[in-house]
């Protein structure tokens, strides 16, 4: 009588966990473009409305952060000409992260890059840098210590200065997203370009494999394979938009300090962690910091992070490997 019992009892249980595991899922998806970045949203067993409700906040997010949308935040800061702007609370949020980026980072992060970030064209075709003379005129004007945040929820910028919050705006908006579709859906995949933030898991209850670029590789291969759940995976590499001159490679990822791309031994750096915002603006630092400065900011800010050099070398911080099942491909 009591094996039966327990028979049952443990017949009963395997019904309750399979009911509670669906052999499937409903998978709602979507591609779209925002802050210069193809954007793909996947959702599994999502509520009615959530995609759409990612959709606007993207689209909300943008007319609010980007620089080249009149009357954002950002927009109405480069044009006030050293007079403080009132902004909303999420702009605000962004300013201090970033300037924490910065001042850990020794500087490597800039959002004063703005000028500098003019003068180049890595995406139009015409292979445009800037001359000695105009690197010489607009390299004073990158210096983030100068922007002044308000406790009053104003921001200051001095006349002639300019500010890009390109990279760090889609941090957090994968951060946002990732928190409005959290409890809303059974798992999800918010693809920002080089921001991937997943939240739940797998329609068969295991994490989400995240794939890792190879830098020296064609579009969309993937040197390594980690496996993350309610998490981001940021990276930033010298591969996404880049032209080459005289067998010199010229990508967006620029020094702050030069003005000129990032000549370090780093093709790629990838951040995980729970802050797409944090991980986007520290990702960036340390491409311009080189392998062993790179190596030590992780550290400092005690961030998991997967640095692959120039010559295809890579390099982690403790435990990373294990702790996100990380192996190649």
């Amino acid at each position: 009588m009591r094996k039966r019992v327990l028979a049952a009892l443990l017949a009963l249980l395997l019904g309750v966990a399979a009911a509670g595991r669906p052999a499937h899922a409903e998978k709602t998806s979507g591609v779209g473009y925002y802050f210069d970045t193809v954007i793909t949203l996947t959702l599994y067993d999502a509520e009615p409305g959530l995609l759409d409700e990612l959709w606007a906040m993207c689209k909300g997010y943008e007319e609010l952060l980007s620089k080249t949308v009149e009357g954002s935040d950002v927009d109405r800061i480069n044009r006030a000409e050293g007079v403080p702007v009132a902004v909303s609370a999420e702009t605000m949020e962004i300013l201090r992260t970033a300037r924490a980026v910065h001042d850990a980072s020794g500087g490597a992060f800039s959002i004063t890059l703005a000028p500098v970030i003019a003068l180049w064209d890595f995406t139009g075709g015409t292979n445009r840098m800037p001359t000695e003379q105009e690197l010489a005129e607009t390299l004073p004007l990158v210096d983030d210590s100068r922007i002044v945040l308000g406790d009053d929820g104003t921001v200051t910028l001095p006349a002639g200065m300019q500010i890009d919050l390109g990279g760090i705006a889609k941090g957090y908006i994968a951060d946002k997203g990732a928190a409005l579709a959290r409890g809303r859906c059974t798992g999800a995949v918010l693809n920002f370009g080089g921001n991937v933030y997943t939240v739940g898991r797998k329609p068969d209850g295991s994490g989400f494999n995240v794939g890792i670029r190879d830098p020296q590789g064609p579009e969309g291969s993937s040197k390594y394979v980690l496996r993350t759940q309610d998490g981001t995976v940021v990276t930033s590499g010298i591969y996404e938009r880049y032209f080459e001159l005289d067998s010199v490679r010229y990508h967006h990822i620029l020094d702050p300090k030069t003005g000129v791309s990032s000549m370090s031994d780093l093709a790629s750096a990838t951040v995980v962690c729970g802050s797409s915002m944090l991980a986007d603006a520290v990702a960036t630092a340390c491409i311009v910091l080189g392998c062993r400065d790179a190596l030590v900011l992780l550290n400092s800010l005690e961030l998991d992070g997967l640095l692959i050099t120039r010559d295809g070398e890579a390099y982690v911080t403790p435990d990373f490997i294990e702790k996100w099942q990380l192996r190649s491909v």
